[in-house]
């Protein structure tokens, strides 16, 4: 009895130590190794990137699974996941040829020539007549020699590899790159012949098409192609990129969607068609199609991306950020990243942080032009125009035709004030761009700015040929004109453009500004109406109408008007701000803090609603500690403002910090010395300090200039002691 229980307890102890085992993080490893094997050899690569992820859970160095898992994201046509994943296995095996020919692949694609020529010369040392290399090498040629190089090294295999369509191929594309546009076809036609099924020589074919601009013979290519690849195959994503560049997004869909349906795990057919929706400003619809992406693949990085680009265009500017922030984390070096989580910061007020992120960009790519050109921006924001014209320079000396370079680099001048450079460098943009509208109208504006007013004009009426219902140009006339005093040569030139596009929401908007600006509010109120009639969603609109409504006491009108402007852009701080002053003026101080709290949480950093809240607390009730910590804040963002100014010191007075209170309404009442709210604070203030003769001074022009103010009869009595 007791040698069986002995048995017993022993099996137990075994079955213990087995299931132990099994649940070890060796065995999980070996088991999710052995799984992405056999998925990678059925082609199977989703499941197989789940195993090798899984491996690497345990065990993050294991080199296996980073070079499956980077053959799996290549096979998906994943290059930006694949790339990292390849240049990490390349480290761990350097004599590894795979891994060694697909970086290659990838290099010519990152327009790495001489990166990609030496992955293949390297494979060739090792193999002298690896296929994938001798194709690699030939897509690297650049020069001439290069070129004839390849194509003798590629002949010379011709008994070997002649059957291949890929052989055929990579001859075309060679000729091709000599300007021989015929031999190329041939090759191509040639690769056609010996694989009639080949995808890729429909898709070479397809591409010679372009080249030449025949449309309707590169869509049947493709169409041949798209029909012999699989469901999920970028053969079909290039027939569906094909009718978005000619603007036929409906065929585009129709082809993705068939990949969705034939193929659920059709992750890029599922990003484009997010993408898609995104472009169209269909938001929800596009986060809709990114679902089965993420329910898949839950750090998928392209999908991350994308969606922290809605979230962005969106104004969730937390959610963006932190979509970005994790998209980061997963791929470290990705620069359109950092860009976008700069876009991010800078939507948050932000500013040093989106500095600091286009800095990691260029430190990560020196040549990424969109980073470079929104620091520069950022820089000439700041008055910082020195390094943002030296990087603009470099940009405009290397890429020739990137017209924002131009448009920055000239105002970048003209805040160095150099506005003959300026000039310059925007008549360079004219003939960069001679149709578009705005390249003239910025050369009328240095124009002007240089004091040439007739040369100006010319060019604000030649951008108004090429659009004739752009504002900009037609506004800088406006302006002119009342520099002028010929405030009716200002009306006659707005309706002379209103007769040429009659339709133009804005061009009635800039007639109601002229008419305000004239003192004509009934005859602006009709303008303003009927920009909204033909733009419902110009905001600017709704809240110029609704300050005419203030002008005359509607305030329930223009409140109903701002609301209205709110529904077309919820986080409109302009429009928040007018109705914060009305809630103010009716009064509603209640609905008036909320309305500035609520300007607070879209921008944390808005001084003017700092200052307005800052002076309810201290005025109306509220946190006392709160209101001079928003006063300061205001103070921050508008240094040189006397509004804020006297904020703050009211309320550095009324917790007893006199002398430091005195120097701010000093300068605020020196910079408004005719309000007398202000006059009123100083008054006080230098009667706290003993200065007498300065408080009955200040006092008395408070209540000459403001003797029915709520705070006139504590003025009267403080003067009568005084006196």
């Amino acid at each position: 009895m007791r040698n069986l229980y002995r048995c017993v307890s022993m099996l137990v102890v075994v079955g213990i130590v087995a299931v132990g085992c099994s649940r070890s993080p060796e065995a999980k490893k070996a088991r999710a190794l052995e799984r992405g094997a056999r998925y990678f050899e059925g082609q199977q690569y989703r499941e197989a990137i789940i195993e090798y992820r899984n491996v690497l859970r345990v065990d993050p160095k294991n080199a296996k699974a980073i070079e499956q898992l980077a053959l799996a994201h290549f096979e998906l046509g994943e290059l930006g996941q694949a790339f990292p994943l390849l240049v990490k296995a390349k480290e761990l095996d350097p004599d590894n040829v795979t891994i060694r020919a697909k970086l290659g692949a990838i290099d010519i694609l990152r327009r790495k020539p001489e990166e990609a020529r030496a992955e293949a010369e390297f494979v060739l040392g090792k193999q002298p007549d690896d296929f994938e290399a001798l194709l690699l090498l030939a897509g690297a040629a650049e020069s001439e020699s290069e070129v004839a190089a390849a194509l003798n090294r590629l002949e010379a295999t011709r008994a070997t590899y002649g059957g291949r369509a890929r052989f055929h191929i990579a001859i075309g594309a060679l000729h091709l790159r000599r300007q021989d546009a015929a031999k190329g076809e041939a090759a191509f036609r040639e690769a056609v012949a010996k694989e009639p099924k080949s995808v890729e020589a429909h898709s070479a074919l397809g591409n010679l098409h372009m080249m030449r601009r025949d449309v309707a013979a590169a869509e049947q290519e493709y169409k041949i192609a798209a029909e012999l690849a699989p469901a999920d195959s970028i053969a079909r994503m290039k027939l569906a990129d094909l009718y978005l560049m000619l603007r036929r997004p409906e065929e585009a869909k129709q082809v993705l969607r068939q990949m969705t349906e034939k193929a659920p795990e059709a992750f890029p057919a599922w990003r484009r068609l997010a993408e898609i929706a995104f472009l169209e400003r269909k938001y929800d619809e596009s986060l809709k199609a990114l679902d089965p992406v993420f329910k898949k693949n839950p750090s998928d990085l392209e999908g991350r991306l994308l969606r922290g680009r809605i979230h962005l265009a969106k104004r969730e500017t937390t959610e963006a950020i932190q979509e970005f922030q994790q998209v980061l984390k997963l791929e470290p070096r990705l620069v359109l990243a950092r860009h976008q989580l700069a876009l991010a910061q800078i939507q948050a007020g932000n500013t040093q942080q989106a500095r600091s992120e286009l800095n990691e960009a260029i430190k990560a790519d020196p040549s990424y032009v969109d980073a470079i050109l929104l620091l520069a921006e950022l820089d000439i924001q700041g008055g910082a125009v020195k390094p943002a014209i030296e990087a603009l320079e470099q940009v405009v000396a290397k890429h020739k035709t990137i017209g924002q370079a131009y448009v920055l680099l000239g105002s970048a001048y003209l805040a160095a004030k150099d506005p003959g450079k300026a000039v310059q460098t925007y008549r360079q943009l004219v003939t960069l761009a001679p149709k578009d509208p705005r390249p003239p109208y910025l050369l009328g504006v240095a124009l002007r700015s240089q004091g040439k007013a007739e040369e100006a004009k010319k060019q604000f009426e030649a951008s108004l040929t090429l659009a004739p219902a752009a504002i900009d140009p037609i506004a800088q006339l406006v302006a002119m004109a009342f520099a002028e005093r010929k405030p009716q040569a200002a009306l006659d030139r707005v309706t002379r453009q209103l007769a040429v596009a009659p339709k133009s929401g804005g061009l009635q908007y800039v007639l109601g500004e002229v008419q305000l600006a004239r003192g004509e509010p009934q005859q602006a109120e009709a303008a303003f109406t009927k920009a909204l009639e033909r733009e419902p969603n110009l905001t600017a609109a709704y809240v110029q109408l609704a300050r005419v409504y203030v002008g005359s006491k509607r305030y329930d009108q223009a409140l109903a008007k701002l609301n209205e402007a709110l529904k077309v852009n919820p986080k409109n701080v302009v429009a928040m701000m007018l109705m914060g002053a009305i809630y103010e003026q009716k009064p509603d101080i209640a609905k008036a803090k909320e309305t500035y709290q609520k300007v607070l949480a879209v921008n944390s950093r808005f001084a003017p609603a700092a200052n307005n809240l800052a002076y309810l607390y201290s005025e109306h009730g509220g946190d006392k500690d709160k209101a001079l910590e928003l006063a300061q804040l205001a103070k921050e963002g508008l240094p040189d403002d006397p509004r804020v100014s006297d904020t703050l010191g009211w309320i550095l007075y009324k917790r007893g910090v006199h002398q430091r209170a005195l120097g701010l309404l000093q300068d605020s009442a020196t910079k408004l010395p005719e309000h007398p709210e202000i006059q009123y604070h100083l008054g006080m203030t230098q009667l706290k300090l003993g200065n007498k003769a300065a408080a009955k001074t200040a006092l008395d022009k408070a209540l000459t200039q403001g003797g029915n103010a709520p705070w006139a009869e504590e003025a009267r009595s403080t003067l009568s002691q005084l006196r």
